[in-house]
């Protein structure tokens, strides 16, 4: 048994309230640092609000799950797009035309014969 299949045991049995505060602890440790064991104790929580619900507990919620509000995505968006055009704007003085050039000379001329 690997030691995530341990760790997974406690997980369920913190679920039922069957361990003590020491090994609460150490499990609470171990969940900070292992992604994989804190989702397995996300799941067993929602398990555990599901079935409450099922049962007749209206107010048994699930884990929430942390989401951008729309002013914090505006936020997002915008700083994207400020970004964005700094880039440009630097990748244009970088790559592009010198400033003192008009637009028309930093153009390929197509010849058609």
């Amino acid at each position: 048994m690997d030691e995530h299949a341990e760790w997974r045991a406690r997980i369920g049995a913190a679920a039922d309230g069957e361990l003590s505060l020491p090994e609460q602890a150490a499990l609470a440790r171990h969940v900070a640092g292992c992604a994989a064991c804190a989702g397995a104790w996300a799941s067993a929580l929602e398990v555990r609000a599901a079935m409450a619900r099922s049962a007749g507990a209206p107010g048994a919620r699930t884990v929430p799950r942390r989401r951008l509000g729309r002013s914090a995505r505006r936020i997002v968006v915008a700083l994207l797009i400020v970004g964005g055009v700094i880039a440009g704007w630097l990748a244009r003085d970088w790559w592009g035309v010198a400033a003192d050039v008009p637009v028309e000379d930093g153009r390929a001329a197509i010849v058609v014969p």
